[in-house]
């Protein structure tokens, strides 16, 4: 990105950030007196008729019009103490890692949430470690109800898919229960124009595309609870089956020529399915908890890829590859909290994982198997432990104090061409201080160090089928790591309204980014190729502000809402192979959506508006540059309640416009410019069709 680039984008912040603020200073005055009343210790709690004007049909939806809150449904890295979310459930974290936070609040018909509690500071040590406001999600007890919704969705011009949910909660015996299932599926399809030039910009050749994608799935999960030996019980299940099919097909026109000389067809067939099963226990001890949690999960995918060319000269290619990754992972987990009203809250615990990935890719070239040129087969298996200590300190009714030590070591087998056996020990400080000024508003400063986890699939030789890309496996990777120094400031101004700003820095050591791995020899001439990979490439810095805001606008139109979420970031991270500094791998410089929403509660109508601005991501190959950039998306939608107690919903989208461009090097980026690649995609508009009820 050049200097005037990089100006420009943080002009753009700063303008977007000033109308913010003044938007939300004008207004304040307005609200002061809506403002809740409550003291500083005390959460503040929406019982469910605040959410009425929203038409929620399960918990999900009500926790996602909480003011000032963000929803965070944690991540999906190995292990299970690192990907706490925000939000919590009869003030317990769900134990199931797939499908997260978001698939256990679905199974929460909104009729069985009592309230929702907003937690600023001082929250448990253990169950959402790091997080300065978390939700907690209060359930009613043995009552049975479900949802159930219909969707439409599709591409004009396209056939939709449906898609069918439904989801129970419900007393089975001495088991609190709750089930959800969905089958699915998601058509796409869009037209695109590619243009190839040289080095000196000179136009080579052309291609029409036409790409269909189609995805299916169907998903089961559940969950029950019963007491148990003087504690809590807690079962969870998910069975997960997915489909996802392309089909890419490309005329080539050279320069000057208005027939095509060739056609180039991909076809690519991925399949995956994945099982996990859950147990959690826990029992209160006078005033400590103690929880016992177990977790197994097996996922195996499937990609098959066939690649043809065809062309007038009567030159014809055809390669097909076939890669199988099987996945599992086996997770026990042991935590000692303390619990009841103390100022002090300490947590202890110790976890161990075991994660295994067998990996094996088969290539054919015109129907002749070819040879390994690597890591083809690969078997990786990590051993994991972790021992840890959380606190949280209320120093006073203002102050509350917050960190923890995690103690980590692992040892990654990788059994392939090039077996080696590594071990990795860390040190995983971390602290925050949360000051309270009054009940409304209230900032935290967190200094924290972190640890990557490798993706095991980059051990392992694979294939980008769709750009013609070999990636060659490395077994010697080592876990990027990253120190944060954030500030986070949240203010309430309203009952709806609420401002939140994060700003931070990052310093990053032994980055992922792509480099040469080695050479091989092509068995046909015995040339020379260099081989590509992911490897550890050093230090960065990453920084940045995010900016979240929940606007009402009730002095112009009653009863609403305007939400604006504004992320500006930049990075610096030194290239070896350009000798001068760049931005890092994969990240949006600047990034504005806006949501306007009107409720009429008399009529049990809504009305609203979205908007996405354009974006650009950039990420760099050894001899590759490519870039995304991604045009402004427009939406509108209406829903209704008033037919039949059943919630229609539509929503309409603007066709969308991209262009994806590759430049290409000689040797390296360092080399020469050797040619680029434009790739303008249209997409057409989008259309959803729900409709959802309860029983």
């Amino acid at each position: 990105m050049t200097k005037l680039t990089k100006q420009a984008s943080k002009y753009n912040a700063l303008f977007y950030l000033g109308i913010v603020s003044s938007m939300v200073l004008a207004s304040a005055g307005s609200y002061a007196n809506e403002t809740d009343v409550t003291t500083l210790s005390q959460p503040s709690i929406y019982d469910t008729a605040f959410f009425y004007q929203y038409l929620p049909q399960n918990a999900l939806d009500m926790v996602n019009r909480l003011p000032g809150f963000t929803f965070d449904k944690g991540s999906n890295d190995r292990g299970f103490g690192g990907n706490a979310g925000n939000v919590l459930i009869d003030g317990a974290r769900p134990t199931s890692k797939s499908g997260g936070l978001s698939e256990a609040l679905i199974r929460i018909p909104a009729d069985q949430v009592l309230r929702i509690e907003i937690l600023r500071g001082g929250n448990s040590a253990g169950e959402t470690a790091g997080q300065s406001i978390v939700a907690n999600v209060i359930r009613a007890k043995g009552s049975t109800s479900g949802t159930w919704d219909f969707t439409s969705e599709g591409n004009f011009g396209a056939s939709p898919f449906p898609r069918l949910q439904a989801s129970l909660t419900t007393q089975l015996g001495q088991w609190q229960t709750s089930f959800n299932t969905i089958i699915a599926g998601w058509p796409n399809n869009r037209s695109a124009v590619i243009s190839n030039y040289d080095a000196d910009r000179n136009l080579t050749s052309s291609e029409k595309e036409d790409y269909v994608e189609s995805q299916k799935w169907a998903r089961l999960t559940g969950e029950g609870s019963r007491e148990l030996s003087g504690g809590k019980l807690s079962l969870n299940g998910y069975i997960y089956s997915h489909i996802w099919l392309r089909d890419s097909e490309q005329d080539i026109y050279n320069a000057g020529q208005t027939q095509a000389n060739t056609n180039r067809e991909l076809i690519q067939d991925n399949r995956s399915t994945k099982v996990e099963l859950a147990a959690d226990w826990a029992k209160t001890y006078e005033h400590w908890k103690l929880r016992l949690i177990g977790l197994g999960m097996f996922n195996d995918v499937i990609a098959d890829n066939s690649f043809t060319v065809v062309n007038t000269n009567q030159f014809n290619f055809n390669s097909h590859d076939i890669q199988d990754s099987r996945k599992s992972e086996l997770v026990s987990r042991i935590t000692l909290a303390k619990v009841n009203n103390t100022n002090f809250k300490p947590d202890f615990g110790f976890e161990l994982a075991n994660n295994k990935l067998d990996s094996s890719l088969v290539q054919f070239q015109n129907g002749v198997l070819q040879a390994s040129q690597g890591n083809d087969k690969v078997v990786v298996e990590e051993i994991r432990a972790e021992l840890f200590a959380n606190f949280v300190f209320q120093a006073s009714d203002v102050l509350t104090l917050e960190g923890g030590l995690t103690a980590e070591y692992s040892q990654i087998e990788v059994d392939s061409v090039n077996s080696q056996k590594q071990n990795f020990s860390f040190l995983k400080p971390r602290v925050s201080s949360t000051y309270k000024f009054s009940a409304q508003d209230q900032i935290s400063i967190a200094l924290a160090h972190s640890v990557g986890q490798l993706n095991f699939g980059d051990f392992a030789t694979s294939n980008e089928a769709f750009d013609g890309i070999t990636n060659t496996g490395n077994s010697d990777l080592m876990p990027d790591q990253t120190t944060e120094l954030a500030a986070t400031y949240d203010w309430s101004i309203s009952e709806r309204g609420s401002l939140k700003v994060k700003v931070f820095h990052q310093w990053r050591k032994d980055i992922l980014e792509q480099v040469v791995i080695g050479e091989y020899n092509s068995a046909e001439d015995n040339s020379s190729t260099l081989a590509y990979g992911l490897g550890n490439a050093g230090s960065a810095r990453f920084w940045g502000i995010k900016t979240d805001i929940n606007l009402p606008l009730d002095f112009i139109l009653s009863d609403s809402l305007l939400e604006i979420s504004h992320n500006y970031q930049d990075s610096n991270f030194y290239d070896s192979i350009i000798n001068e500094d760049r931005n890092i791998n994969n990240y949006v410089p600047n990034a504005l959506d806006l949501n306007f929403r009107q409720d009429l509660i008399e009529q049990g109508l809504a009305w609203g508006l979205g908007y996405s601005s354009s974006t650009l991501n950039t990420s760099y190959r050894v001899n590759e540059v490519q870039t995304l950039d991604k045009a402004k998306k427009f939406w509108f939608f209406i829903e209704s309640n008033q037919f039949f107690g059943v919630k229609t919903y539509l929503e309409i989208n603007s066709s969308t416009e991209q262009t994806r461009s590759r430049f290409f090097y000689q040797g390296n980026r360092n080399g020469p410019l050797n040619g680029s690649q434009e790739a303008h995609r249209k997409f057409k508009p989008v259309v959803v069709l729900k409709f959802s009820g309860t029983f």
